[in-house]
């Protein structure tokens, strides 16, 4: 399916913004924060950039993560997710050295025991450490 279907699947407006978001998103399996996509974007007002990536979450097309500084990145959702609750649970991997955040899609969450009377509506799983291109060096 490529992009503009996406972001119209989701009954949001296909903009220069959006597209171009997306497509950043969709080209790795790497979490970015605003900041980070404020440097790609640097004709795109911050504003806007905030308000394309709010939408995209509440849309179900990405998630949110935070990362160990307490800063919120944003990955592209690989299922579909509805827009009520994102499905896309699985581990994000925080590399120390280059500061790049990874979807570790085919790594296993733990499954948890909840207490009677608690409902989990989601997760977040973080490890931390090097990734293979900075354990490498």
């Amino acid at each position: 399916m490529d992009i503009a279907h996406q972001i119209r699947d989701k009954g949001l407006k296909v903009t220069p913004s959006r597209l171009g978001v997306m497509e950043v998103l969709g080209q790795n399996h790497q979490a970015y924060a605003h900041a980070d996509l404020e440097l790609l974007f640097k004709d795109m007002d911050r504003v806007t950039l905030y308000r394309v990536l709010n939408d995209f979450e509440e849309a179900g097309l990405v998630h949110k993560i935070i990362d160990m500084d307490g800063v919120t990145r944003f990955a592209l959702c690989k299922h579909s997710c509805p827009d009520t609750h994102h499905a896309d649970e699985h581990v994000h991997f925080s590399c120390q050295a280059c500061h790049k955040m990874f979807c570790l899609e085919n790594v296993s969450s733990p499954v948890f025991n909840i207490p009677s009377g608690f409902k989990a509506i989601g997760q977040n799983i973080l490890v931390y450490g090097f990734c293979k291109t900075c354990s490498a060096a």
